[in-house]
Order: structure tokens, then C-alpha cells, then sequence
């Protein structure tokens, strides 16, 4: 009852149902039901249609005046919330993600909207994707939540490196769980080769075990292509490819991503097509 109220008053502002339906987006006739169903749920006529426009009855000015002071002060603070919410954007995505190589779209996002308020949470906890509030997410493997919608953003690739093949093959350090590796036998073969294997939970931690020389670990590409940049000394592959994990931008499924959040997705999308490490293309290592 309070929107058909409000498109009354909106009908009232403009003196037309045409111009109301075109200004609101909405057919005519759609208006003009509306209406309609308010007038037969008070039990009495608003308004009448005149060569001069909209004339309100004496039933209606009395509703009009009674209400719309009220209701057209809430619409103002509702599109001052709108206006706030458009300003901010808040961003889910582990933090080897935003702190490398999805750092670049992000730092050129923010370029391009320098009075944007950025909510970043670098955190890959799934549990705050159905506990905080967000306006993208953006993940790596498959997703369970189909109250999430997902856009595949681009894919990386896992293999074990380590530096100088005959002096690494003591320890193995692994930052995912034996449930992230689709292949649990193929990965117990090549982890037989070691002779101690590591969980280490975190993927940056088991890049920096290779930096300095500890051993060899299973990585993504990602964090491969830093310890290229980083010219790691004779850093060498362990193994082939063994599995991919896909990249998703997500968003709540009960409402369309802003304009903002749209082209942050469009330009981590172009992005990850760009680059080697983030859509599986071929790393140049020995």
C-alpha cells in the first residue's frame, strides 16, 4: 500500500498519469491499476481525470495532505542512502590475489574513481561470503553457493616448484587441503618423491619456503609468476601441471552489481585474459 501511495503522490507532483509513467519507467495502464487498487482498498475516489489534468476528490486532497510531507521526506532519505551506497564499494578477495597480481586493476580502478570509498577485505574465508556484506567477491575454485551468481574471471594453474630439482626434494610444502586437490592419488605419488611433506595453509607462506631455499612447493601460477619477477635463482618446475583452479568474481544473486562494481569486473576480466599466470598460459621457467 505504501508504493501505490506513493505513486498517487507521485501523480499528484506531475498533474498526469502520462507523465508519471514516463518519468517512472512504468506502462500507463500499470499506473492507472495501481491507483486503482489503492482507490477500491480506501473505499473511495482520489482523483479524477479532467481536460486540465488530474483533479484530486475532497477524500483525496485530505490523504494527500495528510501523507505526502511524510512519505516524499522518506523518499529523500532513502535516495540519500542510494547516494551514499553508490559512492562505496566493497570488495571481497584473498589477499595473494589483491596484494599481487589483481593489485594492478584494482590500483587503476581506483585511479579512475578517486571519490570512490573502497571497502576491501583481503580474506578468503568462504564464510564471509554468506556472513558479510559485500559487493564482489572475488574467489579462487569452485563455489558452492548458489546464492552467490559467478562470473568466471580466469584460471590458474598449480604445479610444484622449487629451486636447484636436486637440492629440494627433502620438503614439500603445501598450502591447500587435501580437499582442493582433485587428484588426491596423483598428488600422493608425487609427495612420496619428498621426504617430509608440509601443510602450511597460507600460499604466500609456501612461496617464501621456496624463495629461500627450504624446499620445493605447490603453487599456483600466480604466486610462480611473483618468484619469476622476484628472479629467484634457479627456480625449476618439480612436476608438471596437475590440476587448474578457476577465478570467479561473484555477487549477491537478490541484486544487480552497480555500475562501479561492473566495470571493476570487466577490467579484472581483461586483465586475467592479458596475462599468462592468470588465464593458463605457459610460465617461462626451466
Amino acid at each position: 500500500m505504501l508504493d501505490d501511495l506513493t505513486l498517487f503522490i507521485e501523480v499528484i507532483q506531475r498533474g498526469s498519469f502520462a507523465k508519471t509513467a514516463e518519468d517512472l519507467r512504468i506502462s500507463p495502464s500499470a499506473l492507472s491499476k495501481r491507483i486503482a487498487k489503492l482507490e477500491v482498498r480506501l473505499g473511495t475516489p482520489l482523483l479524477s481525470r479532467s481536460a486540465r489534468g488530474v483533479v484530486l476528490t475532497a477524500f483525496g486532497k485530505m490523504v494527500y495532505d495528510d501523507v505526502a510531507d511524510v512519505i516524499l521526506r522518506v523518499k529523500q532519505k532513502v535516495q540519500a542512502y542510494d547516494s551514499t551506497q553508490l559512492n562505496m564499494l566493497s570488495v571481497l578477495c584473498p589477499q595473494n590475489l589483491v596484494a599481487g597480481p589483481l593489485f594492478t586493476p584494482l590500483s587503476e580502478f581506483q585511479f579512475t574513481h578517486p571519490t570512490l570509498q573502497l571497502r576491501i577485505e583481503p580474506d578468503n574465508r568462504n564464510v564471509l561470503t554468506s556472513q558479510k556484506q559485500f559487493d564482489i567477491a572475488f574467489r579462487v575454485g569452485d563455489q558452492q553457493d548458489s546464492s552467490l551468481i559467478q562470473r568466471k574471471m580466469g584460471s590458474v594453474t598449480v604445479h610444484v616448484v622449487g629451486r636447484n630439482k636436486k637440492l629440494n626434494t627433502s620438503h614439500l610444502f603445501v598450502p591447500y587441503t587435501i580437499k582442493q586437490i582433485p587428484n588426491a592419488e596423483q598428488f600422493n605419488v608425487l609427495a612420496s618423491a619428498y621426504d617430509y611433506t608440509h601443510y602450511v595453509g597460507d600460499i604466500t607462506l609456501a612461496k617464501q619456503f621456496v624463495a629461500s631455499g627450504n624446499g620445493a612447493a605447490l603453487l599456483p601460477s600466480t604466486e610462480i609468476q611473483t618468484l619469476i619477477d622476484d628472479k629467484t635463482p634457479e627456480l625449476q618446475f618439480h612436476s608438471e601441471q596437475l590440476f587448474t583452479r578457476p577465478i570467479y568474481a561473484l555477487w549477491p544473486n537478490s541484486s544487480s552489481p552497480s555500475a562501479q562494481a561492473r566495470e571493476l569486473i570487466e577490467n579484472v576480466h581483461c586483465y586475467c585474459s592479458a596475462n599468462p599466470s592468470l588465464c593458463g598460459g605457459a610460465l617461462p621457467i626451466g
